[in-house]
């Protein structure tokens, strides 16, 4: 029985790679050999994330990519298309967040959030998933949240872009599961990441976030990786339209 995590020879896309959970994911999969583009809109910090993963020796690129917007993505996934002959892993993590209650968040502010969250995830999957289909095999790896499966206030709109996101993630799952596609997703907690910098900031949001978490600390990038690289891997074989948790047990309750 062999047990390998390699991605030698792959092909992947990680959307909103810049920094953040992003850019751990691709390193993770540039270190275990796969060839990594980074699309993200922020091209300066973009750039100097792809330098420093080609630095540790890993096999990547940026381009920038607004995710939002349809014929660009479709034109950035043929241009992937035409260097390197095929797509086999997407990682939708372009994301945002914000909070506020209902009354008081403007139209703009939710339209921005499920633009970028939900729709931007469809929009990546339904750009690869032709490539996917034609060489008959791939892996799409969606960022959910366990936002998406319970809820806080002032979260509304993000809460609605990630539980989009999982029922997109089971509803492609099984519309490209015959092309040998696997679509999952992983769903992280609070991570410490710049995302979260502003309620590490609040130490009374803080403390009450800790209280709700059974194991008492915010994740680390690594942790959420770890979950990501084993959806590309061929381990995951079996998976389909599976949302992982990754929230330190908060869902436990």
């Amino acid at each position: 029985m062999k047990f390998d995590l390699r991605l030698d020879g792959k092909v992947a896309i990680v959307t909103g790679g810049a920094m953040g959970l992003g850019k751990g994911i691709a390193a993770g999969l540039a270190s275990l050999g796969a060839g990594v583009v980074i699309a993200d809109i922020n091209e300066q910090i973009g750039q100097q994330t792809a330098q420093e993963i080609m630095a540790d020796g890993g096999n990547v690129q940026f381009r920038a990519v607004d995710v939002t917007n349809a014929e660009q993505f479709q034109d950035f996934v043929e241009q992937v298309v035409k260097q390197f002959n095929r797509i086999d892993i997407l990682v939708n993590n372009a994301g945002v967040a914000a909070k506020s209650h209902c009354i008081d968040m403007q139209v703009a502010d939710w339209k921005r959030i499920i633009d970028i969250n939900l729709t931007g995830s469809w929009l990546g999957c339904r750009a690869v998933a032709p490539v996917m289909i034609q060489q008959k095999s791939g892996k799409i790896i969606n960022m959910c949240s366990m936002f998406g499966f319970t809820a806080m206030p002032g979260l509304s709109a993000y809460a609605a872009s990630k539980g989009g996101v999982n029922q997109l993630t089971k509803a492609l799952a099984l519309e490209l599961i015959e092309h040998n596609i696997n679509v999952n997703a992983v769903a992280p907690a609070y991570i410490a990441t710049e995302l979260t910098a502003n309620m590490r900031k609040d130490k009374e949001r803080f403390n009450d976030i800790m209280a709700r978490t059974p194991i008492k600390r915010l994740g680390t990038i690594e942790e959420i990786v770890g979950p990501v690289v084993f959806l590309a891997s061929d381990l995951a074989n079996f998976m389909v339209g599976h949302t992982m948790l990754v929230d330190g047990g908060w869902n436990a309750w």
